[in-house]
């Protein structure tokens, strides 16, 4: 596999300790941000991520899955385990690898709309929006990618490995 860094460890650390504060300044009442990883892609991302939020906040995971195999989506999201914690009165930071096609996104806000918070926002570590399909709404992101690369690194993988590669790089072929 031929690949090329596109962000350094050293970068994304830096970009995400700027992405807590904006979140931070974003929750303005005393509510608990209940911020939910969007398991296993985010899982990196959202680690760093929450420990540079102020204020209280809770976490929880859930899973979905929306690719085949490999590289290609399906374009239908499938819950495969949900949160446990309540969502009514709170805010929810949803927060994401990647939003690429839009489905996840669009299906995470429609599933918390129907329980009662006080709002649904969405953090993700790169946005795709050359590769849209629907409507995705983006709140916070840490970086937005050129071009409709595949990449891996820090969570995000191609066919489940190489998710614990400290930098973000783009596959260049296979």
């Amino acid at each position: 596999m031929k690949t090329n860094v596109i962000y350094t460890n050293e970068q994304i650390r830096e970009r995400i300790s700027q992405l807590g504060e904006e979140i931070s300044r974003s929750y303005s009442d005393d509510r608990p941000v209940l911020c939910i990883c969007v398991l296993r892609g985010a899982v990196m991302f959202f680690t760093e991520l929450v420990q540079k939020i102020r204020g209280e906040v809770v976490l929880d995971f859930m899973t979905l899955s929306s690719y085949d195999s490999g590289t290609s989506s399906s374009g239908k999201v499938r819950l495969v385990n949900g949160i446990r914690e309540d969502v009514k009165g709170k805010h929810v930071l949803i927060v994401e690898d990647i939003i690429d096609s839009g489905h996840t996104i669009k299906f995470l806000r429609e599933y918390f709309s129907e329980k009662d918070p006080v709002d649904v926002k969405v953090a993700c570590l790169l946005d795709k929006p050359m590769t849209r399909q629907v409507h995705a709404d983006v709140d916070f992101k840490a970086f937005t990618l050129e071009k409709p690369s595949f990449v891996i690194g820090y969570g995000l993988d191609y066919d489940q490995h190489y998710r614990n590669l400290s930098n973000i790089l783009e596959v260049e072929s296979l």
